[in-house]
């Protein structure tokens, strides 16, 4: 049950460019040890500066993989946040398992394609995750670790998160309800921030991708 003085703002960040992201062409999938680019650390340092206008945060939480806890580093660096970021293995990115390190063009073509899309958020890669999957597990932890949190309760609480694309994308699914098909429809660049707020009227969602 949602307490009446339930007061959370929520702010989804998406790491900066990393190595992987420069080859688009690419399965990366998890890519766990993939560094900021120079662009990346770039991007870190300027989405640092959009943050500092919405500090302090409550809590700070970032993705294990190695991209993500590069941008909190020195996005929290440059915005002054002081409080240490909790790893949260959780909100990884999904992975695609088998399908890691192939060329696109040939993985979603022909038969392949027409199978992929007709099982939508259900599809789940050869040793991998659906995107259903990474819905419920980002979901479960939210709503353990910050929505039913009894300390977020009786003040405004804010909440600062850095993860990955897809997993932003399934909680906007778990949040709006959307047709799973625009799960991938949804564009969220990289060092860009989503806002969303939680009440005891539940849901609202401020901003997607600001950067």
């Amino acid at each position: 049950m949602i307490h009446k003085d339930t007061n959370l703002e929520v702010y989804l960040t998406r790491h900066a460019e990393s190595v992987a992201n420069q080859s688009p062409h690419i399965v990366a999938g998890r890519s766990s040890e993939s560094p900021l680019s120079e662009k990346g650390q770039q991007q870190a340092r300027r989405l640092g500066k959009v943050l500092k206008q919405d500090a302090p945060f409550d809590a700070v939480f970032t993705s294990p993989l190695l991209r993500s806890s590069e941008t909190c580093k020195i996005a929290c660096e440059e915005a002054g946040v002081i409080i240490e970021a909790e790893v949260a293995k959780e909100i990884e990115e999904f992975t695609q398992g088998d399908w890691e390190g192939a060329e696109r063009k040939d993985l979603y073509s022909g038969d392949r394609l027409t199978y992929i899309e007709a099982k939508g958020y259900l599809l789940t890669p050869p040793n991998g995750e659906s995107q259903r999957m990474v819905e419920r597990r980002v979901s479960n932890w939210f709503e353990d670790k910050i929505l039913y949190n009894e300390s977020y309760i009786g003040s405004p609480k804010k909440v600062l998160v850095f993860t990955h694309g897809l997993v932003i994308k399934c909680f906007l699914h778990y949040v709006m309800h959307f047709d799973d098909r625009f799960i991938h429809r949804v564009r969220l660049d990289n060092a860009s921030v989503t806002k969303l707020r939680f009440t005891s009227r539940g849901w609202f969602i401020d901003y997607i991708n600001r950067s």
